[in-house]
Parts: structure tokens; C-alpha cells; sequence
């Protein structure tokens, strides 16, 4: 009996390239969102040691200085706020396209192994066949 062949193996494997392109995109985009949010933390942190300097200030226009700092930290964190609902709107739609490429490649897959199960299914009887006609053989020229 020939080989098993999945006639579809092409598109398969193509759906697995668009799988993995899914996932590699997807990594790209959490990547960003954790980029800014590691900005948004180091933000917090520069707010926080400013506070702790300008507790021990006493002169007016370093303490001015020091207000203007949180007026920048302030506009700072709202522009990557922004650019943070962005790059989760992006990661959404990436995680979207991924879900899609799985559910394709599985429905594949699946056929694949129906397939292969059939095939299988055959093979055996195929086999049982042969073995059946080697002992009926046997047996009518023994006789």
C-alpha cells in the first residue's frame, strides 16, 4: 500500500507560517505595551525621588523648578497613558489574528488526522486481506 499523503499538506503548512507569523506579531506588540509600561514606572519613580528632593528644598525657585518637573512627569505619563490604550488596542487585534490563524490550522490538523485515521483504517484491512488470501492459498494447495 502507498504512503500516506495529506493532499493539503501545502495549505497546512502555510497556515502554520501564518500561525507563527501571528504569534511573532503578537509577541511584538506586548512587547511595546511592557515598554510602556516600564516608562510609566520609571515615570512614577522620578515623581516620587523629585517629592523626596523637593521635601528638602527651601529655596522658592528650586522648589519652582521642581513644580515644573512634576508639570512635565504629569504630560509625560498621560502621553504614554495614550500611547499605552494604543499599543492595547494593537495587541488586541494581533491577539485576534492569532486566534484566527490557530483555528484554521486546527480544523486542518483535524482533517489531517481523520485523514490519517481512515487511511490507517484501510491499510489494516488491506493487510488482513493479503494475510487472509496467503492462508487460503496455502490451505487449497495443501489439500
Amino acid at each position: 500500500m502507498k504512503k500516506f499523503a495529506f493532499t493539503m499538506q501545502k495549505v497546512l503548512d502555510l497556515r502554520e507560517f501564518e500561525r507563527k507569523q501571528a504569534e511573532a506579531d503578537l509577541g511584538r506588540a506586548l512587547a511595546e505595551e511592557n515598554a510602556i509600561r516600564q516608562a510609566l514606572e520609571m515615570v512614577a519613580q522620578q515623581h516620587g525621588s523629585a517629592v523626596s528632593a523637593a521635601d528638602r528644598m527651601t529655596d522658592i525657585h528650586e522648589l519652582y523648578g521642581v513644580s515644573q518637573y512634576f508639570v512635565f512627569l504629569d504630560q509625560k505619563k498621560e502621553l504614554l497613558l495614550q500611547e499605552l490604550a494604543q499599543a492595547q488596542l494593537v495587541s488586541e487585534q494581533k491577539r485576534e489574528a492569532m486566534r484566527e490563524a490557530m483555528k484554521k490550522c486546527k480544523v486542518l490538523e483535524q482533517l489531517r488526522e481523520r485523514r490519517l485515521a481512515t487511511w490507517k483504517k484501510e491499510r489494516l484491512l488491506q493487510e488482513e486481506n493479503t494475510t487472509d488470501d496467503i492462508v487460503t492459498s496455502r490451505f487449497r494447495s495443501s489439500i
